[in-house]
Parts: C-alpha cells; sequence; structure tokens
C-alpha cells in the first residue's frame, strides 16, 4: 500500500513541476502573437493544463471504471473553481471576480450547461450506443454542445479582444522557444497522467473508498494540478484574466474528455455505466459554478480574511460536496 502511494504522490509531483512553467510562456504567447491575455487564458493555456484530466480520465476507462474516469472530469471542475479562493489570497485586497471581465460569464455558463447535460444522460440511462462509433448517443450531444459553446466563446473573444499587447515585458524572449517549452511541459504531464490514473484505480479499488470520490477528490485534485500553478503564476504576473479565463476555460475543455473516454470504455456508453454518485458530481459542479457567475455579475468589494463571500461560499459547498460524496460512496 505504502508503494502505491508513493507512485501517485511522485506522478502528482512531475505534474506541478511541469505546470509551473506553462502560465509564464503561455504570457509570452499571448505578447508575441497578439492574441491577448484573456484569449489565451481562455483556449491555449486550458489545452495543457487540463492534458492530466485526459490521460487519466482514458486510462480509468480502459480498465473498466467509469464512475473513475468521470468523476475525475468532474471532480476537477469543482477543484478548478476553488482555485478562486486560493488566488483570492494571492493576488491581494478584494474579491478577484471583482476585478474581472464580464465576458466570462459566457464560458461559466457553458460549463454550466454541459455538466448539467452530463448529469441528465448519466441518470437517464446514457440513452444508448452508437453501433458504428462505439459511443454513446450522450457523448454525441456533448460534442455538439461543446462545439457551439466553442463557437460562442471565439466569437466573443474576437470582438472584445484586450487590446494590452505587453510589448515591453518579454521583448528578449522567443515565440518558437515559448511553444517548445509548452509542448515539452504536455508530454510530461500526459505521462505522468498515465501513472497517476493507475495507481488512483488501485487505490479505489483495494479501499472503501470507491472510485466516485476517489476521482472526484483524491485523483482530480492531483490533475488539477497545473490549473492551481498556472493559474497562481498567471496572478502574479498581474494576468487576472488569463487566470479565472484558465479556471473556466478548463471546465469548458475538461468535458470533452467524457468523450474521449467513452471511446476507451468497452462495456458500452460511459454515461450508462456510471453511477447516480456521478450525477451528484455534475449537479455540484454547476452550483459552485452558478456561484462564480453571481461574484462576476454582482462584482462585491467586501473581504472578510483576506477572502470574499464568494471565495468562502466555494470553500464552503465543495468541502461539504465532498464530505457528502464521502458518505454516499461507503454506502454503496
Amino acid at each position: 500500500m505504502l508503494e502505491l502511494w508513493a507512485r501517485f504522490f511522485l506522478a502528482a509531483g512531475v505534474i506541478i513541476l511541469a505546470a509551473s512553467s506553462l502560465s509564464r510562456n503561455a504570457d509570452i504567447v499571448a505578447e508575441k502573437t497578439g492574441l491577448g491575455r484573456a484569449w489565451v487564458g481562455v483556449l491555449l493555456l486550458p489545452l495543457f493544463t487540463s492534458l492530466p484530466e485526459i490521460v487519466t480520465s482514458a486510462q480509468a476507462a480502459l480498465v473498466n471504471n467509469p464512475d473513475l474516469a468521470l468523476g475525475n472530469v468532474l471532480g476537477s471542475n469543482m477543484f478548478n473553481l476553488m482555485i478562486i479562493a486560493v488566488i483570492d489570497l494571492v493576488q491581494g485586497s478584494g474579491p478577484i471576480l471583482r476585478y474581472v471581465r464580464p465576458g466570462h460569464i459566457l464560458t461559466a455558463s457553458i460549463g454550466v450547461m454541459l455538466a448539467g447535460f452530463t448529469a441528465f444522460a448519466v441518470l437517464a440511462g446514457g440513452f444508448g450506443t452508437i453501433p458504428f462509433l462505439k459511443i454513446g448517443y450522450g457523448s454525441l450531444v456533448i460534442v455538439l454542445l461543446f462545439l457551439a459553446g466553442l463557437r460562442l466563446i471565439v466569437r466573443y473573444e474576437r470582438r472584445h479582444r484586450d487590446p494590452e499587447q505587453l510589448q515591453r515585458l518579454y521583448a528578449g524572449k522567443s515565440l518558437p522557444l515559448a511553444l517548445t517549452l509548452m509542448l515539452v511541459a504536455g508530454v510530461l504531464i500526459v505521462f505522468s497522467g498515465r501513472g497517476l490514473a493507475l495507481a488512483a484505480d488501485e487505490i479505489s479499488r483495494v479501499t472503501a473508498l470507491g472510485g466516485t470520490f476517489v476521482g472526484t477528490f483524491m485523483m482530480a485534485i492531483a490533475t488539477s494540478l497545473p490549473e492551481l500553478v498556472a493559474t497562481i503564476a498567471a496572478v502574479r504576473l498581474g494576468a487576472l484574466d488569463m487566470a479565472v479565463g484558465n479556471i473556466l476555460g478548463a471546465n469548458v475543455m475538461n468535458m470533452i474528455i467524457i468523450v474521449a473516454a467513452d471511446g476507451f470504455y468497452r462495456q458500452g456508453s460511459i454515461l450508462a455505466g456510471a453511477s447516480s454518485t456521478v450525477a451528484v458530481a455534475a449537479v455540484l459542479a454547476m452550483m459552485l459554478t452558478a456561484i462564480v457567475i453571481i461574484g462576476l455579475i454582482y462584482k462585491s468589494n467586501k473581504s472578510y480574511l483576506f477572502l470574499g463571500l464568494d471565495a468562502y461560499s466555494i470553500i464552503i459547498l465543495y468541502l461539504a460536496g465532498a464530505f457528502f460524496l464521502y458518505r454516499l460512496g461507503l454506502s454503496l
């Protein structure tokens, strides 16, 4: 058992190291390409920070553990929103949602829509499997919703592109080198993510914790470390829109991982194979996102002990959800 936990934490450590350079190099890409921090934060950075979830969920599906695969995706989304409380402490006075663009509401709402459909599909039995594609009809709907949501995000970002170019920060930096370093970090994250999933699967089977709890909290927290490290780095750079955009963008990107996991699952539709506890995790992710949307709209000025009320609400709901899923897993 000790060796099993050592493998889990070793893989998580490599993921942290690989993620530590992502935000700096993403900021260089934002400057050199002229795309701006908000665009890179919503669309480019989440592609890299979501790599552990892709690998671990696919691996969990291969070993026929649908609760672990889907719990990892939804749990990562939940923990990503917890990161807002962390960056509230890092960024200084006042809730961070007060200082970012209201356009993040669009990304957050698309995340709510995708999580809501996932909960519905799990409870409805997945809607069957497409014979020639070997994935469920529910996964096909997720693809269509994802593409429609991505199109809206791209169109919005083009209309409201941040004019800040940051030309003086990285004058001596190379765009090809920044992209290369991001790719190297991605490769390290992929290999470490696979080892993390195998260790988490064994932990879920040899303990009484259950696949949903291990996937939603233990593995999800570990695979969300790139988001945590990259987001804190972005805040320290003063790129608050990149930081929040990375969190909400990653939550949208993560949902397409369900489709990839379905392709690796050998027992039909992965949404049909998942237990109802996965739907509970999806609802918790929706509730946490709703708190973020409220914070983005209301923009409270008040902080208590360095945290805004929205951050406290996220922490309380996350911890309550963890306890509920733990008890629910023990009762199954």
